[in-house]
């Protein structure tokens, strides 16, 4: 098995020049492929912190109550999932799509304005972050500032006014597109292509039936080998040329 494998890596090393042209092809193959196919994208975000409201209102509610006895931030920490819930609903991207279109006189779809955004709670905080992502910056920016206006209202109706948000880090206008990873995608088109290089050799001489010497001839029909015929052309020739 381990003389196989020595095999296998010699013959592969033998044939490096083929794999570093495969690789060096597979890198252009993937930088050509992401410039031409692959769309700039641009994100606008913006950062929110829930936290309980002022204890005469959470004196009259019952939900209030417990989680004073822990802790209003501890409360407001575990119900920030509940909270992207609440975001992600039909009912809330109509409102959402409604109010963008009204305040800028477009027509976007609801679908436009649900597919690009994104929520995620921030670790052991109260905190949660919308991320907008689309083709335009102006857009991704004015969806994130629409946000701002809306989702405060939404959780405090939510929460029957027990919780309220407020923005932390608003949404800012991107100046450039998300990286689209030019690096990691030629690293990938390389490692393809070496690999496929590598296979296309091993696949060639595993195909290849020819005996090319006396070891090889052993080896697969395990019988001695009792003379071989010299290459008299090579011997020829070398006479010729002295």
């Amino acid at each position: 098995m381990d003389q196989d494998i020595q095999k296998i890596l010699k013959l592969v090393l033998k044939k490096w020049k083929l794999l570093v042209l495969f690789a060096v092809v597979g890198a252009l193959i993937a930088f050509g492929y992401t410039s031409k196919f692959v769309t700039p994208t641009y994100t606008s975000s913006i950062k929110f912190l829930a936290y309980v409201d002022d204890e005469e209102k959470e004196q009259g509610n019952a939900n209030a109550q417990t989680a004073s006895n822990t802790s209003k931030m501890n409360y407001a920490m575990k119900m920030v999932t509940t909270y992207l819930e609440v975001i992600d609903t039909n009912k809330f991207y109509n409102q959402l799509t409604e109010n963008l279109n009204e305040e800028l006189g477009t027509s976007y779809s609801v679908d436009t304005v649900r597919y690009s955004i994104t929520g995620e709670p921030v670790n052991d905080t109260a905190m949660f972050i919308l991320t907008v992502t689309t083709t335009d910056a102006t857009l991704s920016y004015n969806i994130a500032h629409q946000l701002e206006e809306d989702v405060p209202p939404l959780i405090f109706e939510a929460s029957n006014s027990l919780v309220s948000v407020s923005v932390q880090d608003p949404p800012v206008l991107a100046s450039s597109a998300v990286s689209l990873g030019y690096p990691k995608k030629m690293v990938i088109g390389a490692a393809a292509g070496f690999a496929l290089a590598a296979v296309y050799v091993i696949l060639r001489d595993f195909l290849d039936v020819r005996i090319k010497s006396t070891e090889e001839l052993v080896k697969r029909y395990n019988i001695p080998v009792l003379g071989t015929i010299p290459d008299y052309s090579k011997s020829v020739s070398g006479k010729k040329e002295g």
